[in-house]
């Protein structure tokens, strides 16, 4: 259990991952106010410090330039202390953003339906979304990124759900997480000490 002041949290460090149109910004900002948590937006972030927004940034410096900016910014807020992230919906796909993340805490993957992502994003300028057929293309996107999605830490569903349901559910898990984790750390006991040929040292 870990606790600042008065308040009792399941961890102190953790980020949201998913598909675009998912939840991660509503839920993560209420998760962090829910924990006493600071809260990072990482595409936030990412056009503060670049100048530009997401699609200028796509349609000025390309995709390959964005997903640098990612990378950088995952090595950020893997060094904050007491902090929910919100990641951008393909920063968790590439293998070392994730290696890292996941090194770092718990990371919960939110979910909901191609259909439940077009109605959430149909009316913003996504530069992945900018086709004839977006419904297709989300469908498309969100079929190439499940079995990554899959490795993350906790999933929890987003569809037709308050906000606020959705965040309690996520503290729910997080602390069967921790619960677990500290099982785990209970029957590992400590590491013993190497044992060394005092004949050869």
């Amino acid at each position: 259990m870990l606790t600042s002041g008065l308040i009792e949290r399941p961890t102190d460090w953790v980020a949201l991952a998913g598909f675009m149109g998912t939840g991660k910004s509503r839920v993560g900002w209420e998760l962090s106010r829910a924990l006493a948590l600071h809260f990072v937006d990482t595409d936030k972030l990412i056009t503060r410090v670049v100048g530009k927004s997401i699609p200028e940034v796509f349609a000025q410096e390309g995709e390959g330039y964005f997903r640098a900016c990612e990378r950088e910014v995952v090595g950020r807020v893997t060094r904050l202390e007491h902090a929910v992230i919100s990641l951008g919906g393909g920063t968790f796909i590439h293998e070392e953003n994730r290696r890292q993340l996941l090194g770092r805490g718990p990371v919960v993957v939110l979910w909901a339906t191609p259909e439940t992502v077009y109605q959430r994003t149909k009316h913003s300028d996504r530069p992945l979304l900018r086709t004839e057929d977006p419904l297709s293309r989300i469908r498309t996107l969100m079929d190439e990124r499940e079995s990554v999605y899959r490795q993350g830490t906790l999933h929890v569903h987003s569809d037709g759900r308050p906000s606020e349901e959705i965040v309690e559910e996520v503290i729910e898990r997080l602390w069967a997480w921790r619960r677990a984790q500290d099982t785990w750390n209970e029957l590992s006991g400590p590491r013993p000490e190497p044992e060394y040929d005092r004949a050869t040292d």
